[in-house]
């Protein structure tokens, strides 16, 4: 029998809360962001129905104005996103590649387009990259081929 919930906790509930509360739009940015933070710091770990919903911020100027707000470091130990609202760890390179493969990785990855966020991303989530890259497609490819070297090494310490 298939699950039909998935726990959440970590960066992956907070991110969840943050999406919540965005998608309406009756709540107001700065609630929106107050709103998850208080979740996410009250609440150890959450149950979703599966599918989640996909949801998508009411209006583009508010998914802007909650990007640029900055949550004081008391809040949480958790690591907060960068300046100017970027956050690595927005989707995670592995299920990306699971889930579609070189060309969905690679797709998500060319929507970033600045070569700092990438090599950002980079760090974040554990792929090594050689310095001396400086093209954005070769630093694209070798992201690709470092997420599925990371998914190797998983699968043969599982074995």
């Amino acid at each position: 029998m298939a699950k039909n919930t998935r726990p959440l906790s970590g960066a992956s509930q907070r991110k969840y809360f943050r999406d919540l509360f965005r998608s309406d739009a009756g709540v107001a940015p700065d609630a929106a962001e107050r709103l998850s933070e208080i979740c996410a710091t009250e609440i150890a770990q959450i149950r979703v129905r599966l599918p989640q919903a996909v949801r998508k911020p009411a209006k583009p100027a508010v998914a802007a104005a909650v990007q640029t707000v900055k949550v004081a470091a008391a809040v949480s130990d958790a690591p907060q996103p960068a300046a100017g609202g970027f956050d690595p760890h927005g989707f995670s390179l592995i299920v990306t590649f699971r889930k579609g493969g070189k060309d969905a990785l690679i797709a998500k990855l060319d929507e970033v387009g600045d070569v700092e966020r990438l090599r950002e991303i980079a760090k974040a989530q554990h792929v090594s990259l050689d310095a001396g890259l400086t093209d954005r497609a070769d630093i694209l490819v070798a992201m690709v081929e470092g997420t599925e070297r990371r998914i190797a090494h998983r699968q043969a310490a599982a074995s």
